[in-house]
Formats: structure tokens, C-alpha cells, sequence
């Protein structure tokens, strides 16, 4: 009876090394599979927006603000500092913000993050009212994992000189 087991343990060891169940290393997309993770993202938050300057010219109110950089912070709750998630504002002076996964399940997002104005080119001279300006975000759309929140337009006091 022992003898009958030794000989079905090499068989079944045997049977194993010789299909590579030993041997075998799998890709990175194989494990991530087979730990139940995908690569595809489960839900998407998109923030926009757009950066205008209030002109001093009554025939034109504001004008878009290209090439501009805005961020978000988001507050986190953890005592590690939160970073600012930064987008470059288009030639219509808006903006679009993919925030990382790891910020999706904070809690009421409209109050947690705002939006701040961190760079105008110079010649807009367009200039912020006050140093602190910052604008909350608003939930414009929810459907099928993905979110989409607004800051509307975000105006700066100021006026153009384009040279």
C-alpha cells in the first residue's frame, strides 16, 4: 500500500512538471486576471470647464483664456497632503480633467474638491480678484460608471492685449 502511493505522488509530480504547471510563468495581464482585477476602468470622473477674462469692452464681455493651466485638489480626509490634478485650457479656454481612480470614492465630490485658475499667460493680463479664488464643481451627469462634473465658467477680472 505505501509503495502505491509513492508511485502515484511521482506520477501526479511527474505529470505536473512535464506540462509546465511548475515551470510556468505567466504574464502580468494573465495574473491580473486570474487575481480578478481588470485593466478596463470600472467607472470614469471627468471634471470641465472654462477660463474666461472679463474685458473692459462693452461689445465684448469675456474672451477665452487658451493655454491656461487649472487644477483640482481634492481633500482627501487622510493627513497625507493631497495633489493638484492640472489640465491645460484649449483654444476655447476649456478645460477637461480625467481624476485618478483613487479619487472616485470620495464621498459628496462637490464639496470636497474645487477648482483653482494656477497660471495665465501674460498676456491676457487678466488677474484674480482675489488670491484665493477657487470654484466648487457641480455633478452634471451620472450614467453607466461615468460621472461628469462641471465648474462652469470660471471669469477673471482683466483685460486683453494681444500682440
Amino acid at each position: 500500500m505505501g509503495s502505491f502511493f509513492i508511485i502515484r505522488c511521482f506520477l501526479l509530480f511527474s505529470f505536473f512538471f512535464f506540462n509546465g504547471a511548475f515551470g510556468n510563468t505567466w504574464t502580468r495581464t494573465e495574473m491580473v486576471e486570474m487575481a480578478g482585477y481588470g485593466e478596463q476602468k470600472l467607472s470614469s470622473v471627468i471634471i470641465t470647464g472654462s477660463l474666461l477674462c472679463k474685458t473692459s469692452r462693452p461689445h465684448l464681455y469675456s474672451v477665452p483664456i487658451p493655454g491656461a493651466t487649472v487644477a483640482i485638489k481634492c481633500q482627501t480626509g487622510s493627513k497625507r497632503r493631497s495633489k493638484w490634478i492640472k489640465a491645460v485650457t484649449d483654444e476655447l479656454g476649456e478645460f477637461e480633467i480625467d481624476l485618478p481612480s483613487q479619487l472616485h470614492a470620495i464621498p459628496d465630490l462637490e464639496n470636497t474638491c474645487f477648482i483653482k485658475p494656477v497660471y495665465v499667460p501674460r498676456h491676457y493680463r487678466c488677474y484674480h480678484t482675489s488670491t484665493n479664488i477657487h470654484k466648487r464643481i457641480k455633478l452634471v451627469s451620472s450614467t453607466n460608471g461615468l460621472r461628469v462634473y462641471t465648474s462652469g465658467k470660471i471669469r477673471l477680472q482683466g483685460h486683453t492685449s494681444r500682440s
